[in-house]
């Protein structure tokens, strides 16, 4: 892969937090009870002291589907 094939697959498959909470449809709240519950886990995490996530839009995807409503 070259780089501009690494920043297309960057960009359809990887979002920040709020487009992850739109994707699962919830509050920032409730997404956060779902990351500290283990049941949403980032993709990739940056930094130590301020963190950057970055989760896999088709495990947001996959989660919306079957959490409960």
């Amino acid at each position: 892969m070259n780089n501009e094939e690494i920043k297309k697959w960057i960009e359809d498959n990887l979002v920040l937090r709020d487009e992850a909470e739109t994707i699962t449809g919830q509050s920032t709240s409730g997404f956060g009870q779902s990351v500290s519950a283990g049941r949403i886990k980032a993709f990739v995490e940056f930094g130590t002291n301020r963190k950057t996530r970055l989760y896999l839009r088709s495990d947001l995807e996959g989660y919306a589907r079957n959490k409960r409503k």
